[in-house]
């Protein structure tokens, strides 16, 4: 299984750190980078699949960038380091709402206006039962 693709940035070394992943025969277009919540667990999409294709979908990783919510002043002191982080299905991305499902923590606080943020992924988290 190779890992790569525009979008996906996996910062963490493969050999040494926690990753996991899983491969699907894709219903759907997906695209390198995109975070999705396959039945019950938030991945990442490591490479664009057309539909029919084999999917890699990593659902935990010690450090990861993903996108999130528009960074703002009213936010970003609830994205420190540390802090938990949420994927919002509706969005595609990850944000502060308890709304939405467990997926990790903030390893890296994200600059005002970002639109990504690097985290420590465990797409299991939302699995409550």
């Amino acid at each position: 299984m190779a890992l790569g693709g525009t979008n996906f940035k996996l910062r963490c070394s493969t050999n040494n750190d926690p990753y996991a992943s899983f491969e699907i025969t894709a219903a759907v277009v997906y695209t390198a980078g995109q975070m999705v919540l396959y039945e019950d667990t938030v991945c990442v999409v490591v490479g664009t699949v057309a539909i029919g294709g084999q999917a890699v979908l990593v659902y935990k990783a010690a450090k990861i960038i993903v996108p999130c919510q528009l960074v703002t002043t009213a936010n970003l002191a609830n994205m420190n380091e540390g802090c938990k982080i949420y994927f919002d299905a509706a969005d595609a991305n990850v944000n502060v709402d308890t709304g939405n499902t467990l997926c990790g923590i903030v390893t890296v606080q994200p600059a005002l206006a970002a639109t990504e943020v690097e985290i420590h992924l465990d797409g299991m988290l939302g699995i409550t039962s």
